[in-house]
C-alpha cells in the first residue's frame, strides 16, 4: 500500500513539473507549423505579437527596395495594415501611427517627429512593444536623414535586431520552464505530504493543531514555506527580466 501510495504522488509531481511544455517554435505571421495556412495573415492584423514589430520594419524595407520613394512607405504601410479589415472591428495598432507619419511625409515634412511622440513612454502608444518599435523608427529615420545612408538598409539591421531581441525571449521563457515547474512543485509538496500521512493512517492535522509540538512545527514550516515561494518567485521574476532591465 505505502508503495502504490508513493508511486501515485511521485506521478503527480511528474505531472505538475512537466505537464506544461514550453512552445518554443517561433511564429511567423502567416505562417503555420507546416507552412501557410489560410487566413492567418488577416488574423494577425488584428493583434499585436511578438513578430509583428520586426514584419514591419522588413515591409517598410521591402517597399523601398521595390523602389518606392521614401516619402511614399509610411502610406503605403498604412493601406498595407488597412486593407482587407472588416467594418467594425478595431483598427490595427500601427494603422494610427503609420497614417500620422503618412500625413506629415506628404506635407514635406520629416515623420520622425511623430515616430518619436508614438514611442515616448508618457502620451505614446500603451504597449511597450509598440513603443520600441516606434522609437526605434525614429531612430533609424534620423539616421539615414542626418548621414545620407540609405534607409532600406538602416530598417533591415534594426529589423534583425528586433528579431533577435525576440529570439532571446523566446529562450529565456525555454529556460525559466523547468524553474518555473519546480516552484510549483514545491508550493505543493506540503499538501503532498499532508496528504501521505493521511494515506500511511497517520493524523497530520491533528498534530499540527492539537498539541503545542505542532504548533510549532506548522509555524516554523509555514514561514519556511512562504519565505521560499517569495524568495523563488523573486529569482524566476529576475530571471525573466532583460539583462539590461536586471538591477545591479
Amino acid at each position: 500500500m505505502a508503495g502504490l501510495t508513493i508511486t501515485m504522488l511521485l506521478a503527480a509531481a511528474a505531472v505538475l513539473m512537466f505537464g506544461r511544455r514550453p512552445d518554443r517554435q517561433i511564429r511567423r505571421r502567416g505562417r503555420g507549423p507546416n507552412g501557410p495556412s489560410p487566413g492567418k495573415a488577416r488574423k494577425c492584423r488584428d493583434r499585436t505579437d511578438a513578430d509583428a514589430p520586426a514584419l514591419l520594419v522588413r515591409e517598410l524595407a521591402g517597399l523601398l527596395a521595390a523602389g518606392r520613394p521614401a516619402y511614399r512607405i509610411w502610406a503605403d504601410a498604412a493601406t498595407l495594415y488597412a486593407a482587407g479589415a472588416p467594418r467594425n472591428a478595431p483598427a490595427h495598432p500601427f494603422a494610427a501611427v503609420l497614417q500620422a507619419a503618412a500625413a506629415s511625409a506628404a506635407l514635406g515634412l520629416s515623420p520622425v517627429p511623430v515616430l518619436a511622440a508614438a514611442g515616448r513612454a508618457d502620451d505614446g502608444a500603451p504597449d511597450p512593444l509598440l513603443r520600441e518599435l516606434w522609437a526605434g523608427l525614429a531612430v533609424c529615420v534620423r539616421v539615414s536623414e542626418r548621414s545620407g545612408a540609405p534607409l532600406s538598409r538602416v530598417l533591415t539591421r534594426y529589423a534583425g535586431q528586433l528579431d533577435a531581441a525576440r529570439d532571446a525571449a523566446s529562450d529565456r521563457e525555454s529556460a525559466l520552464a523547468g524553474p518555473r515547474a519546480t516552484m510549483r512543485l514545491l508550493t505543493w509538496l506540503p499538501g503532498g505530504g499532508i496528504i501521505l500521512g493521511y494515506l500511511l493512517g497517520g493524523n497530520p492535522l491533528q498534530i499540527l493543531t492539537a498539541t503545542p509540538l505542532g504548533w510549532s512545527a506548522a509555524a516554523a514550516g509555514g514561514g519556511f514555506w512562504l519565505a521560499g515561494r517569495v524568495w523563488s518567485g523573486r529569482l524566476v521574476r529576475d530571471a525573466a527580466k532583460p539583462a539590461e532591465d536586471v538591477p545591479g
